[in-house]
């Protein structure tokens, strides 16, 4: 099948949002940003100054009223940001963004005070909450509370802080991403020159022809070149301010902020980034592999996702749905009518467009209110993992809706276990059914590179982003500083494996997460790794591991990450549970070598 061919069968998958608003002209969505606004201050109005006196059933009903008042906040903000995120040139959608985010800094602000306050309540007072069976449900959300308050600033600070953002730091991110959403490319294939955008150029990364895939990342890298002043400029703000919280608030670290607010210690995460790090040989091992099997003497870094030969299998949007699905139906009943709710209830928006957003995401709000999955559906075996990674977001989303607002969106380290775990049902089920050599080969190649890829290099970036904060306290970092440091990191990772074009150095600069979410990009490798030491005692238990599996689910972020970890039986202090997943990665290096 012709690529072009697949990518117009998904040009009519377009998500409806009527479940949210009519349109941007719904008066409720102006109406929600006016009550929710009127609703804070009445909040802050009835329980300010007396958190510390509430009894417990007090105590229980205005944690009850905030959600209430967050609850259809969260669902405006998840409708106009799945409307920018496939209109990002559309001026009435940013400024509805703008609006938006604009009352939920205010909201924030009138009930900031409520956090602050339960942080300063005597210990006597907190026992006396946690023993009372009326507050169960929020015992959790209580000693968290306290557990972070000693970061808190004063309530004028916070506010000051929240405000300031608009303009500051959240100004910048919002710089970056329209900066590098407008971007376009005019790019010459099979004698035609195409105009693409970020997602279409990167995709060439998979075309057979070693020429196509070089000439595109360096002409996709060349743009980030041409912006360098204006992305170097944006990152040091980025690192800048976070890095003035992190001596205000007191945390011993930039990466620190991650991790206390991911309820896990520095030491677990430390231990996380040392075992795969120590790793990378497994990396390096396998891409000189896959020079071997596609004939490169010269394989570069544009060259790692390239196909096997005679391996580029194309699917169009029906074959990769039947395909999903099948593999969730073959695992549980359940997780397979969750999925398929997905696609009959159109919230999947697969086409790529000009100005749609790249990359690919679930979006959550509200525990009412059904996921969406974003796409950028090119037809290729990628393609077809991505959707499983990201529908089994959306069963996590599904599954955590039993929970209330404050615990529905799962903890960030764990937010990748449904996710990781559908690819791997995914992989498993093709891999029984697929006979030929030549295609087992490509399934264990992509399979690998998704590893490495989800793991390896994000603990790349994440080490990246733990120098450059580091550094930001001694001194304002040069765009050279930053291309130096990261070209470093690309050659501790793959070795003598591949070779690094000169066009790579900008790579760090089309990371979105390092400028939008400092340090979040190790929780795909916390997830990675977790999810492949659970996948092994899945094989091992069959369908006993299931409603453990489900439970991990349900439970959203209503306990630590440690203690949802243990309903599974898994202990993340331990640095051969870690290590039991890098050695899960060699079995399958293994695999592919006998093979070839």
């Amino acid at each position: 099948m012709d690529q072009s061919v697949a990518v117009e069968s998904a040009s009519h998958i377009k998500w409806n949002l009527a479940d949210l608003f009519s349109g941007l002209d719904d008066p409720l969505l102006a109406s929600i940003l006016e009550n929710s606004l009127k609703a804070a201050e009445t909040f802050q109005r009835t329980f300010k100054g007396r958190v510390s006196a509430l009894g417990a059933t007090q105590l229980r009903d205005a944690h009850d009223n905030l959600q209430l008042i967050l609850t259809p906040l969260y669902k405006a903000n998840q409708y106009i940001h799945l409307r920018y995120a496939v209109e990002t040139d559309s001026d009435e959608v940013k400024n509805w963004v703008s609006k938006v985010d604009e009352t939920e800094s205010l909201v924030s602000n009138f009930i900031l005070f409520f956090d602050l306050e339960l942080a300063k309540t005597s210990e006597s007072q907190v026992k006396k909450w946690l023993s009372d069976e009326s507050l169960l449900v929020y015992h959790y959300a209580i000693s968290r509370s306290i557990e972070t308050g000693r970061y808190n600033l004063s309530e004028s600070e916070e506010k000051i802080i929240n405000l300031k953002d608009l303009t500051g730091v959240s100004a910048f991110k919002k710089l970056y991403n329209e900066i590098t959403s407008s971007f376009e490319f005019d790019f010459e294939l099979e004698g035609v020159t195409r105009r693409m955008n970020g997602s279409q150029l990167r995709a060439l990364r998979q075309h057979p022809d070693k020429d196509v895939r070089r000439r595109a990342m360096q002409l996709f890298y060349s743009r980030y070149d041409k912006e360098s002043t204006t992305v170097t400029h944006i990152y040091n703000q980025i690192l800048k301010d976070l890095n003035t919280e992190v001596k205000l608030r007191g945390y011993s670290s930039a990466i620190s902020v991650k991790n206390i607010f991911n309820n896990l210690s520095d030491d677990v995460i430390q231990t996380l980034h040392e075992v795969t790090t120590e790793s990378y040989s497994l990396v390096n091992r396998y891409y000189k592999l896959k020079a071997k099997m596609l004939g490169l003497s010269d394989m570069t870094l544009a060259d790692i996702y390239a196909p096997l030969p005679k391996a580029n299998q194309v699917y169009d949007w029906e074959s990769t749905k039947n395909l999903v699905l099948s593999a969730f139906q073959r695992f549980d009943e359940d997780f397979y009518l969750k999925a398929k709710q997905m696609f009959d209830g159109n919230r999947i928006d697969a086409p790529v467009l000009a100005k749609k957003r790249g990359g690919a995401f679930c979006s959550s709000s509200v525990p009412g209110v059904l996921p969406y999955v974003m796409l950028n559906f090119m037809g290729q075996q990628r393609d077809v993992s991505t959707l499983a990674h990201e529908l089994g977001h959306a069963i996590h989303a599904m599954y955590s809706a039993e929970q209330p607002l404050i615990y529905y969106h799962s903890i960030l380290p764990l937010a990748e276990t449904a996710s990781v775990f559908s690819e791997m049902l995914l992989t498993d089920m093709v891999l029984e059914k697929e006979t030929d050599k030549l295609a087992r080969l490509a399934i264990l190649t992509e399979k690998l590179e998704d590893i490495f890829a989800t793991s390896h290099r994000q603990n790349m970036f994440s080490r990246f982003e733990m120098e450059t904060h580091s550094l930001i306290g001694q001194q304002l970092l040069s765009t050279d500083d930053l291309c130096n440091l990261y070209q470093g990191h690309l050659k501790q990772m793959f070795g003598d494996s591949v070779l690094c074009p000169e066009e790579y150095k900008w790579e760090w600069s089309s990371i979105p997460h390092i400028f939008e979410s400092p340090f979040y990009v190790y929780a795909y490798n916390f997830g990675n790794l977790l999810v492949m030491a659970l996948y092994q005692q899945y094989l091992e238990e069959g369908e006993r591991f299931i409603p453990k599996l489900k439970q991990v689910l349900k439970m959203g972020s209503s306990a630590s990450p440690a203690q949802i970890a243990e309903v599974v039986g898994a202990d993340l202090s331990d640095r051969e549970f870690w290590k039991k997943s890098i050695r899960f990665i060699e079995r399958l290096l293994v695999q592919l070598e006998e093979l070839i």
